[in-house]
């Protein structure tokens, strides 16, 4: 008995790490094409110890202009918002898995006239397997 939950659970966790991993790995920019002009990125890194999603952003802002990033929840609240004026930006955040299903990353930048939006989808699906055996 001991066993099969352990590996139930094995499973579940690996399948739904994968499938959570595939899906934030597909989505770079907001419709999925590459801007060669694009001179933000937000990238997937994956999911830390304590169950949170982990995002790198980076900005190219040559002329140390100030710069806007917000981070919006499913329903268009902002759940982050932050003005900057770092020329090279780098920075890492990190949100709890549970809570979210879409996540929106927008970086504005009044001055040069630049508006990135990228757009997350977080889908986690889970397989059940259970195998019974006699002995």
């Amino acid at each position: 008995m001991k066993k099969q939950t352990i590996i139930r659970a094995a499973k579940r966790f690996v399948i739904a790490n994968l499938l959570t991993g595939a899906i934030f790995l597909s989505a770079h920019a907001a419709g999925g094409s590459f801007d060669p002009t694009a001179k933000a990125e937000v990238k997937y890194i994956g999911v830390d110890k304590e169950n949170q999603l982990s995002f790198k952003v980076k900005y190219l802002n040559p002329t140390g202009s100030t710069f806007s990033l917000s981070v919006l929840n499913e329903d268009g609240e902002t759940i982050y918002k932050s003005y900057y004026d770092n020329k090279s930006f780098d920075k890492t955040f990190k949100l709890p898995k549970l809570e979210l299903s879409k996540l929106v990353f927008l970086i504005e930048d009044s001055k040069n006239d630049v508006k990135e939006k990228y757009t997350v989808n977080i889908k986690t699906s889970v397989q059940e397997e259970v195998t019974v055996s006699k002995n």
